[in-house]
């Protein structure tokens, strides 16, 4: 009797041992740090990485329409404002921005600061590029559109003067800033031999096959001291080279990716996409005013089913335009399809079913959806919630219109139900879906007083209350139909070690504890 319970200890003990192991494992692989016997392990750690990317146009981080260049950019030049993981603003050039009243900001810069020359930053260099952003059509060009005038105070002051009042301006000071001694105004074209920047990484070397970074400074604590952009003519080159392992990363949109890497011997991050499409419901149409119906409708849609059969399982369903991992989003959100709690809330609010089709005095719920016939996803997935709502008896007839006749069909608001979507900016705004021009023809007075409130509020707590409020107004009345994001996709050799996750705006938030492990 002893014996088993010895044994019974003793396993006990093995057990929860083995437990420890694995999740030490787990959690040194997730933290990937280095090792601190790497040496005894004989683990060689590699101090640069190859970064593959295709379609190159230029380095000039205002000038490029490649979003994977933007990415490099990061690395190489400074904003006034970073973007972190959370979607939050953080100063990175400037020290402070303050805003005197709805049209005018001063913004002070960090001291010290030195551009990869050794010159300083001054902020000349701000007044420099808002000046030649407004000379030249760019990405950035909407950001500064509404600066009428800068007034440099001194080298480390600048105030900034708007024609109007600027919801979120501070998020619109995230253009790359570029040396006012290094570029020319109107063409912004380098003028010394490589672009400079005083970012973290800095260009030694640049030709058209590749791009060499180095650390800026030995005091930077990353442990990747070299960056090799390797440039290809297209992007079957780039998976191609992965494959071959003569590259250590690339970022895709691609959501067939797997039909050229294949699906072992590498990982991968994931991220929403700026891409958000979603449902605007007309809430001044018969059956549609009632919020019942929009929310009948909503429970009604398979979510996985449509990003299944459309989207190779690879983009990511969601529940509220700013679910992307904004931190003004704090909900947890989870799958409520449920054909039985849509049938259960038609009948709780009077609809009875009869011939197939849900009826209520002279009303019956069959509606009309209209889908751009030139977008051949979206025709698919309108389909699909065709055939997911007539599951449930709600009757749908799809509209297929050429890109002229779908444009009219938004401008005039003329239609029961739409499917469309948007290009999600970097800035927590919700005025395109709750403010008075939105497509669902939806009006809450409650909804309308927090969006002008938001913007004049600093403190992120009661920010995040408010954004609370209405997300709590939107799921109790559902005024339209959030879908689905595309998905940014980080794939990178097992070799590549370190916290790689990122977001749409930027990949490298942490790339201070990326490391490579030399084969």
């Amino acid at each position: 009797m002893k014996t088993n319970v010895f044994k019974t200890i003793f396993f006990t003990i093995v057990t929860l041992l083995t437990m420890l192991a694995i999740y030490i494992i787990y959690k040194d692989n997730k933290n990937e740090k280095i090792p601190a016997n790497s040496q005894k392990a004989d683990i060689k750690i590699e101090k640069e990485f190859n970064i593959g990317i295709c379609n190159f146009d230029t380095i000039n981080p205002l000038l490029t329409q490649n979003k994977d260049v933007q990415y490099m950019c990061d690395l190489i030049f400074n904003s006034l404002v970073n973007i972190n993981k959370k979607f939050e603003i953080e100063n990175d050039l400037a020290q402070e921005i303050s805003k005197i009243n709805d049209k005018t900001y001063i913004i002070k810069i960090k001291e010290n600061i030195k551009w990869h020359d050794g010159t300083s930053f001054t902020t000349e260099d701000i007044a420099f590029t808002i000046e030649a952003l407004k000379n030249k059509d760019t990405l950035y060009s909407k950001n500064i559109e509404n600066i009428i005038k800068t007034e440099i105070i001194d080298k480390s002051t600048i105030k900034i003067y708007l024609n109007e009042p600027v919801s979120f301006f501070k998020y619109m000071l995230n253009f790359p800033i570029l040396a006012s001694h290094a570029y020319n105004k109107q063409t912004l074209t380098a003028t010394t031999n490589l672009p400079i920047g005083t970012g973290n990484y800095k260009i030694m070397q640049m030709n058209e096959s590749e791009i060499k970074l180095e650390k800026a400074n030995n005091d930077l604590q990353n442990k990747i001291s070299n960056i090799n952009i390797k440039i290809y003519k297209n992007i079957k080159d780039v998976y191609s080279k992965f494959s071959k392992k003569e590259i250590d990363l690339i970022m895709t949109q691609n959501i067939y990716y797997e039909d050229y890497i294949g699906t072992m011997g590498f990982n991968v991050e994931t991220a929403k996409g700026r891409e958000f499409d979603y449902l605007a419901i007309n809430n001044q149409r018969k059956g549609l005013q009632n919020k019942e119906v929009r929310k009948a409708i909503y429970y009604a849609i398979d979510k996985k089913e449509i990003i299944y059969n459309t989207y190779n399982n690879k983009y990511m369903a969601s529940n509220f335009p700013i679910d992307y991992g904004c931190y003004l989003h704090q909900n947890e959100e989870k799958d409520e399809y449920n054909q039985n709690q849509a049938k259960g809330i038609l009948t709780d609010a009077g609809w009875s079913y009869r011939n197939n089709i849900w009826r209520k005095g002279s009303g019956n719920l069959e509606f009309n959806l209209v889908v751009n016939s030139e977008n051949e996803k979206r025709v698919q997935v309108a389909d699909l919630i065709k055939e997911q709502l007539e599951k449930v008896g709600i009757k749908i007839n799809i509209i297929k219109a050429n890109n002229y006749l779908f444009n009219n069909y938004l401008k005039n608001k003329n239609y029961d139900i739409i499917l469309t979507g948007n290009i999600i900016p970097v800035y927590p705004d919700l005025n395109s879906y709750f403010g008075e021009k939105n497509l669902s023809n939806y009006n809450n007075k409650e909804i309308q007083e927090i969006l002008k409130e938001i913007d004049n509020i600093e403190d992120k707590e009661l920010l995040q209350q408010k954004y609370n409020r209405i997300y709590e107004i939107y799921k109790e009345e559902m005024p339209f139909i959030s879908l689905y994001n595309n998905v940014n996709f980080v794939i990178y050799s097992r070799n590549l070690k370190g916290d790689l996750s990122g977001n749409w705006y930027n990949i490298f938030y942490s790339i201070e504890n990326w490391y490579k492990i030399k084969e």
